[in-house]
């Protein structure tokens, strides 16, 4: 990295260090890694990771020599959190409030007339990819899983469901008793170790002298990704119940690449992105594929390392990665995971961020293979971030975070997350921010490095959450940008077919019912299945809180906080069990049995002696003692309190009702966001119509048909949106010049309508009509 010194002040200058044989390159390459689940509490570097923290060598490298940013609210939940990510906006506004699941609609889903990053970061003249997890909405959708595609991404590998599959208890069906918890045997016996049909080698016979260092002949197997028979020699052909096709956690998943982007409207009619069984470790995969994308680039880009880690199943990384010497029989549990458990899957995914880093040309590795000895990024930029908090079971609790108030909820256990950035946007690396930093700042973020001005590039009809983080990187001065933070999320969209409801799983006190789509997802996330299959069958979480005990907590429908330097507020939609919802009434989902109430709770988030952390457990709830009926801000005993209630009330109501702006013009038939319904609408109807659910199922009902066409018919030419601010291009507050020459560098077809702000009028092309508006706009349109 170059620095110049002007008048005391470091300025910084983008460096013409090169790849050897290749050309410099102006624009610096972006590496923005994810891990799943990784909450503030476990790492070490940010202060916190308990008397027991996992070991992560490359990521304290990372921070060492970029910037911590100590202060950061990520969503509750993964998908929430990587759709702001992506776009820059609060769920409120993409509509992703909740953690896709199979039952979810399209309107959950990170939609594909979003203006999302690798269709800006394309205006720069970048390559886009995504590697690892999606979770951004497939199933449903008419691109099925070429989704990516269709969102901007020209290459996507990796897992397209919500999560890894559970663990197979049955080692590949080599032991039809279901009792081997880590998905092998956990046995130091010598035993036959069969490969699918396809390797050359159909089977090898592994003793504990032919084994992996520090593995078992059975872990060997597994890491090999063969199928382990104990105590059996190999014969002339498969045992029967050898199964290659069952799936196994992180060792045997569903893997989809995909070559080329696709239109917005694209459905797939035969099956154009399938996936294939990877019998490779899924993090050590995942970090092979990111090499070779990135080494097969000759210009600009950004690639997105999302890894799975660590979120559950929890199972042990290979030898190869993390060693093991001891090689400790373990029970992979999810619901009490060991804690060597825990720091083995995120030691894991240290290791194969150094590798990566490594074989990319951005540094060296010591002689172990795993961690590095140095970082050369004088020309990518490389950002680091946790999705979400911590999963219960794997909270830091002994290093005050909170477990009971973790993942899916909006409490500090629950959203806030490490971020590091490193490379030649940093001044003065080793140091930390404290200022508050959201998730969805990540998309200013690289538009600023990519040097793309997001907030014209971008429509005003996509209104963005995103604020600068560039000048904490590029100014150890900089003054805080934000003066609030915000997170949320709540239930998806759902049809009334009762078949595709969700159903109550009860994760320790904590139970949930507008989440959990299956009894494999409850129980690998720790919980006890109340649906369909269940040893009781209950219809809520009301009829779970009335058979086990009252001191069950019923997780919110829909909650929301915000907060200043200080104060938080904590707002609560949750079913209230003595409210039975009236006959033929509608719930807060299709299926609800009850109304639900709103519940406010106020937090002063100031680190104590008995509270370092500033975590806002139960019991700090500055309103837990205001009497029923009576206005919370009147229950508050300082000024300060009262004001700071105030502003943040106001602030959730503000973003509250922005998405429900978007909700009303969506109901009216606008479906590719542009806050209007016009002919396009009609086109998209077209295009989707007859292919299922989709975002021109205006009615819900699960189909896109005649019925949705007659809606979008009747409401065509309703704009939904102010003229002037339709016409504040750069979302500067007032109409001008600069808006002008905005809407004249467009002129023409829109080539992509996510990013044609100037067609004023939707017609699908700039040109002088849209002109006469813009002429129209700067006359008559005073400071917004």
């Amino acid at each position: 990295m170059t620095l110049f010194i002007v008048g005391g002040a470091a300025a910084l200058a983008w460096p013409v260090l090169a790849a050897e044989n290749a050309a410099p390159q102006s624009k610096p390459n972006i590496l923005f890694v994810i891990l799943d689940d990784l909450g503030i509490d476990q790492l070490a570097t940010f202060g916190h990771g308990g008397v027991n923290p996992p070991k992560t060598p490359n990521i304290d490298l990372l921070a060492e020599r970029g910037v911590k940013f100590t202060n950061v609210w990520a969503m509750p939940e993964c998908s929430p959190s990587r759709a702001a990510m992506f776009t820059g906006r609060y769920p409120a506004r993409t509509g992703v409030e909740a953690a896709i699941m199979e039952n979810h609609l399209p309107q959950s889903y990170m939609s594909s007339f979003e203006a999302t990053l690798p269709r800006v970061l394309e205006k720069a003249g970048y390559a886009s990819a995504l590697v690892g997890k999606y979770h951004l909405g497939n199933e449903q959708d008419p691109a099925q899983d070429c989704a990516p595609s269709s969102r901007g991404w020209s290459f996507f590998q990796g897992a397209m469901t919500a999560g890894l599959p559970s663990v197979d208890v049955t080692a590949g069906g080599m032991d039809p008793s279901g009792a081997q918890a880590c998905g092998y045997f956990q046995t130091s016996a010598s035993g036959a170790c069969y490969s699918r049909p396809l390797r050359p080698k159909l089977c090898e016979f592994i003793t504990p002298a032919t084994a992996d260092p520090g593995a078992s002949p059975s872990r060997t197997c597994l890491q090999r990704g063969g199928l382990f028979s104990p105590n059996e020699a190999c014969g002339a052909r498969q045992p029967t119940a050898a199964d290659f096709e069952r799936l196994n956690g992180y060792y045997v998943w569903p893997k989809t690449t995909i070559t080329e982007a696709r239109d917005p409207l694209y459905v797939d009619t035969a099956d154009a992105c399938p996936s294939e069984i990877d019998r490779a470790y899924v993090t050590s995969e995942q970090r092979m594929d990111a090499i070779r994308w990135w080494i097969r680039q000759d210009g600009p880009r950004m690639l997105t390392l999302s890894f799975n880690a660590m979120h559950t199943p929890f199972q042990k990384a290979p030898t190869s990665v993390v060693p093991d010497p001891l090689d400790r029989r373990s029970s992979c549990s999810n619901s009490q995971p060991p804690r060597e458990l825990l720091n083995n899957v995120l030691e894991g995914a240290d290791a194969e961020i150094g590798r990566a880093v490594a074989r990319m040309g951005l540094g060296q590795l010591a002689a172990d293979g795993r961690t590095l000895k140095s970082l050369d990024l004088a020309d990518t930029v490389l950002v680091l971030i946790g999705d979400n908090g911590s999963q219960g079971p794997a909270v830091r609790a002994a290093d005050g975070f909170d477990p009971t108030r973790a993942k899916t909820s909006v409490y500090q256990t629950g959203v806030w997350v490490p971020l590091i950035v490193a490379g030649p946007v940093v001044a003065a690396p080793g140091r930390s921010v404290d200022a508050l930093v959201n998730a969805a700042d990540l998309f200013q973020l690289f538009g600023d490095i990519a040097g793309v001005k997001v907030a014209e590039i971008v429509p005003p009809s996509r209104p963005l959450d995103s604020k600068p983080l560039l000048p904490y990187l590029s100014s150890p001065d900089a003054a805080p940008i934000r003066t609030t933070n915000f997170t949320q999320n709540g239930a998806a969209t759902f049809t009334s077919d009762p078949e595709e409801r969700s159903w109550p799983c009860r994760i320790g006190n904590f139970c949930n019912d507008s989440l959990f789509d299956s009894a494999e997802f409850c129980a690998d996330n720790g919980g006890v299945w109340y649906g369909p299959g269940a040893e009781t069958q209950l219809s809520s979480c009301c009829a779970v809180k009335a058979a086990v005990g009252d001191d069950v907590t019923i997780a919110p429908v829909r909650q929301r906080a915000a907060r200043d330097v200080r104060y938080k507020l904590v707002e609560a939609e949750r079913f209230d069990c003595s409210a039975p919802v009236p006959a033929n009434a509608k719930g807060a989902v299709p299926w609800a049995d009850f109304k639900t109430r709103l519940e406010r709770e106020f937090y002063d988030l100031q680190p104590t002696k008995t509270n370092p952390n500033g975590v806002d457990f139960a019991g700090l709830d500055l309103l837990k003692d205001c009497p029923a009926g009576q206005a919370p801000k009147t229950c508050l005993k300082t000024k300060v309190e009262r004001a700071a209630f105030i502003a943040l009330s106001a602030e959730v109501l503000s973003i509250k009702r922005a998405g429900a702006a978007q909700e009303a013009c969506r109901k009216k038939g606008d479906g590719d966001l542009d806050m209007r319904v016009t002919r396009a609408d009609l086109r998209g109807w077209r295009a989707f119509s007859g292919a299922g659910p989709s975002v021109y199922d205006i009615n819900l009902d699960g189909l896109t048909d005649a019925g949705d066409r007659a809606i979008i018919a009747a409401n065509l030419g309703v704009d939904c949106m102010d003229r002037c601010v339709r016409a504040d291009l750069d979302r500067n507050g007032r109409v001008g010049a600069e808006d002008q020459a905005i809407l004249n560098a467009q002129t023409g077809p829109c080539d992509d309508p996510a990013l044609c702000g100037g067609d004023l009028n939707g017609d699908g092309a700039v040109g002088p009509a849209d002109v006469k508006l813009m002429t129209t706009a700067r006359r008559t349109c005073a400071a917004l």
